[in-house]
């Protein structure tokens, strides 16, 4: 494929504004994930519900616009306060507690009471005078029409409703014409606002979740930034084998460079360097008729695997490469390799003039090549190289093109490796790939697959 066009006419995303807008969705998207599991937004989540729901409203509306003269607070206290001064009702109140009344109940219940109803004798005895007149009195003709009445009975029951500390708190409460900003529920309403206002909810609120679809898709299960002065634990130097006794630094027999145990791989700024050297040595090789014999070479590379860390079937697998000092006759290459030889994929190949993106796979006896080149771009500038291997098929893309599609029929488990040779067609020397990153992802779907 040729991405010149596309270069030129901006469909080929620069590297660096591809990345960018990777790491800002990758960023958005993780801050995303943080807010959705926050107790800051489970809280306003809750209070939402809470305070946008029917009855919050309705009660709302009502604190705020009922007027106390509505209340049954004040119907109480008025009805109360009425009674309280009525002059009847004082009357008897009064007259409950009088000495005189106390005599006269007393005295109506001896014998004696029995003469009021002969005027004949009370008339002449001035002690039961006394009494007749009292019981004739208007205090004491209005304590008999009020006691035991429904008035008296309203109003105790009114005083012992109006007297207690939880009615004058409701009644101040309806008095109040700022009483909603006195309740529960406006507290609850101003964090419900304040959680609103916050950057996190603010930000969670306005993005689109579907943004991150593709991004939710995939679980990162492989990632090597380069942040320390050596290579981590995740990679062998060499060549991969299963068998652990196996010799595995060494050089193919077609090969001019011998390949180094480490000393060829370098990491500094963030930066795997994978250097190709002049320099006469004796090294290791393998040929497959001969088996391992030592020889001399004219230049040292490098080459590293994570066969031993991890291995992976399907994904999608991605590495930001650019080779310094290009015009060097050297191959590099970023590939996925099993414990045999085949199959083989290389996701960034370069055989010191082109770069191209392919597979090697076996089909009964017989090897199949299909490989593409890819043309318009400069192995010396740095572009991200993405597999993407489904059970269906494989493509292969350059920043945000795809640049090959082939039907599926590779079903191992596959580790990375990247390294530097000079091939039989090379001539040979001083060249670095450089690698800033390598990541690994598998669909969540396939999460619980082995790999």
């Amino acid at each position: 494929m040729n991405l010149f066009f596309k270069k030129l006419f901006g469909k080929l995303t620069k590297t660096e504004k591809f990345e960018k807008e990777e790491g800002r969705l990758l960023a958005a998207y993780k801050r995303y994930c943080d807010v959705q599991t926050s107790a800051e937004l489970k809280e306003y989540t809750e209070l939402f519900h809470i305070v946008k729901s029917a009855a919050f409203q309705e009660k709302k509306k009502t604190l705020q616009n009922r007027k106390f003269s509505d209340t049954e607070e004040y119907r109480d206290a008025r009805k109360y306060e009425k009674l309280e001064n009525n002059a009847d009702v004082k009357q008897y109140f009064q007259t409950l507690v009088s000495p005189s009344l106390k005599e006269y109940l007393e005295f109506k219940k001896t014998p004696d009471y029995e003469k009021l109803g002969d005027p004949n004798i009370w008339k002449t005895d001035e002690r039961l005078s006394q009494f007749k007149a009292y019981e004739k009195s208007a205090e004491f003709k209005n304590f008999e029409r009020l006691n035991g009445s429904y008035i008296i009975k309203e109003y105790e029951k009114l005083r012992n409703i109006v007297t207690t500390d939880e009615f004058k708190q409701r009644k101040a409460f309806w008095e109040n014409k700022d009483r909603w900003k006195t309740t529960e529920e406006y507290k609850q309403e101003q964090r419900f606002y304040e959680l609103q206002r916050t950057e996190s909810i603010l930000f969670y609120e306005k993005t689109n979740p579907k943004e991150f679809q593709k991004l939710d898709e995939w679980k990162l299960t492989f990632e090597d930034t380069f942040d320390g002065n050596t290579l981590s634990n995740q990679w062998s130097q060499g060549n991969y084998h299963r068998a652990q006794s196996l010799k595995r630094i060494y050089s193919l027999a077609n090969e001019k460079q011998a390949t180094t145990d480490g000393s060829n791989v370098q990491v500094t700024n963030s930066t795997m360097n994978i250097n190709t050297l002049s320099e006469r040595v004796k090294g290791l090789t393998w040929d497959p008729s001969k088996g391992f014999f030592s020889k001399e070479f004219a230049f040292t590379s490098g080459a590293v695997n994570t066969g031993d860390f991890f291995q992976q079937r399907y994904g999608k697998i991605q590495a930001k490469i650019r080779i310094v000092n290009k015009k060097s006759d050297v191959s590099h290459a970023f590939w996925l390799g099993t414990d045999g030889k085949l199959p083989h994929i290389n996701i960034f190949a370069y055989n010191g003039k082109e770069i191209s993106v392919g597979l090697c796979t076996l089909q009964g006896n017989e090897v199949k090549k299909d490989r593409d080149v890819i043309k318009g771009i400069s192995a010396e500038n740095y572009y991200v190289y993405t597999l993407e291997w489904t059970p269906q098929e494989i493509v292969w893309k350059v920043n945000n093109i795809t640049v090959k599609k082939v039907k599926n029929n590779i079903s191992s488990a596959m580790y990375l490796a990247f390294n530097s040779f000079i091939g039989p067609n090379n001539e040979g020397g001083n060249a670095t790939m450089q690698v800033e990153w390598v990541k690994a992802y598998l669909p969540k779907s396939m999460v619980t697959i082995k790999h």
